[in-house]
C-alpha cells in the first residue's frame, strides 16, 4: 500500500492528519512547497519539501483558492494520485473528529422537529467585509441569503458600490489597518439591529443549513461558529508563528487590567490547549453578538495603547485583527458555556 501524506504544515493539515488517523488511515508525514516558514515537524511527524515526496497518496489540505497552485505543483512532480481537500471534505472529517472526542456540539435539530419559517419581524443579516485591497475572484461569488456587503476602511480611501460603509453611524473605520475586518464588527455592533447578525469574508463565510439559521431565528441556538482549528502543540504556538509575542502579552494585560486575573487566568489556560477559531466569522443572536463586541473591543483599546509604539511603526500591522482571533475564541471556550453554540460549515471563493 502507498504511503499517505498531507501536503500542508500548519493547523488545518495537523488537523486533517489527525481525522484521517482517527478513521485508521496511517500518515507517514507532511508535505511542503517550501519549508521556510513552516516547522520541521507536526507532532513528531517530519515536514519535507515537495522534491523528496516519493510514491505516495497526497491529501491537499490548504486553502482552496491555493488547491490549482498546489495541484499544478504535485503534477509537474509527477504525483497525480491526491485528493483536494474542500469545505464539504474538511468539514466531514473534522466534525467526525470534534464528534468522536465529544469536543464540539452540532445542532441536530430537536425532538419537537424543525423550527417552522418565522415572520419578518426575525432578521438575520450576515456582514460580508470587502476591501479595495481584496484580490479579484474568479467565477460567481454566491452568499448566502440574507448577505450583505460592507467596506471595511472605507474611511481610508475611496468608496466602494456596498450595500453599507464601515465609516457610517458609530465606528473606527480609520483603524482598518490594524484591526482588519473586525472594524465591520465594530459596524454591525454598533449600528445594525437586525434580530441575528453574522460577519463573513469576501472570501469565505459559513453556510448555515435551514435547520441552523431557523434555530437562530427561532431563539433555540446562540451562535453558529465555523470549526476550530486544532493546533499543534497549542493555540499559542500556532498564533506566535504569525505574529509578535509582545501582541499576546498586552492582551493578557488588558484582560486582567479589564476583568480580572480569573479572566488573564482562563486565557491562558485556553491559549495552552489546541483550539483555536480562525477568521473572526460568527453568526449569532443579537444580544449574544453585541456581548461578544462589548467584551472584545474594550480589550482591543487597551493593546493599542500598549502597543502604541510597534502599531505606529507599522502602518498596515494588524495587531488586532489577529488578536481577535484568540479573542473570540478565549470569548466562546469561557463565556460561551452560557451560549448555545453549534458548528457549521464555511465556504472559500476562489
Amino acid at each position: 500500500m502507498k504511503p499517505c501524506y498531507v501536503y500542508g504544515g500548519q493547523a488545518m493539515a495537523y488537523g486533517i492528519a489527525r481525522a484521517l488517523e482517527e478513521r485508521g488511515q496511517e500518515i507517514s508525514g507532511y508535505v511542503v512547497t517550501d519549508t521556510r516558514g513552516n516547522p520541521s515537524s507536526l507532532a513528531s511527524k517530519k515536514i519535507i519539501p515537495v522534491e523528496e515526496l516519493e510514491e505516495a497518496r497526497v491529501y491537499v489540505a490548504v486553502p482552496e483558492y491555493l488547491h490549482g497552485e498546489i495541484a499544478d505543483i504535485l503534477r509537474s512532480h509527477g504525483h497525480t494520485d491526491f485528493i483536494c481537500v474542500d469545505g464539504e471534505l474538511e468539514y466531514k472529517l473534522m466534525q467526525s473528529l470534534y464528534k468522536a472526542g465529544g469536543r464540539l456540539d452540532f445542532w441536530e435539530g430537536d425532538t419537537a422537529g424543525d423550527s417552522p419559517s418565522l415572520p419578518g419581524a426575525e432578521e438575520l443579516s450576515v456582514y460580508v467585509a470587502k476591501s479595495l485591497h481584496d484580490k479579484p475572484l474568479q467565477g460567481q461569488v454566491h452568499f448566502p441569503a440574507g448577505s450583505k456587503t460592507v467596506q471595511a476602511g472605507t474611511a481610508l480611501g475611496r468608496q466602494m458600490g456596498t450595500d453599507f460603509h464601515d465609516n457610517e453611524g458609530e465606528n473606527i473605520s480609520d483603524k482598518n489597518g490594524h484591526y482588519d475586518e473586525l472594524t465591520v464588527t465594530y459596524w454591525a455592533w454598533k449600528n445594525s439591529h437586525a434580530s441575528v447578525k453574522g460577519i463573513a469574508h469576501y472570501r469565505r463565510c459559513l453556510l448555515p443549513t435551514e435547520a441552523e439559521k431557523q434555530a437562530l431565528l427561532a431563539g433555540k441556538l446562540d451562535v453558529l461558529l465555523p470549526l476550530p482549528f486544532l493546533c499543534w502543540p497549542d493555540a499559542s504556538m500556532q498564533y506566535s508563528r504569525y505574529n509578535s509575542p509582545c501582541a499576546v502579552a498586552a492582551m493578557l494585560e488588558a484582560l486582567e487590567k479589564l476583568y480580572g486575573s480569573e479572566e488573564r487566568g482562563r486565557a491562558e489556560q485556553i491559549l495552552r490547549g489546541d483550539i483555536l477559531y480562525n477568521y473572526n466569522m460568527l453568526i449569532a443572536r443579537a444580544r449574544a453578538f453585541d456581548n461578544y463586541c462589548s467584551w472584545m473591543f474594550p480589550v482591543l483599546e487597551q493593546v493599542e495603547k500598549i502597543c502604541a509604539p510597534e502599531i505606529e511603526a507599522v502602518q498596515h500591522s494588524r495587531i488586532c485583527g489577529h488578536l481577535g482571533e484568540l479573542l473570540l475564541t478565549i470569548y466562546m471556550l469561557t463565556h460561551g458555556r452560557k451560549l448555545r453554540i453549534a458548528h457549521g460549515k464555511k465556504k472559500w471563493f476562489c
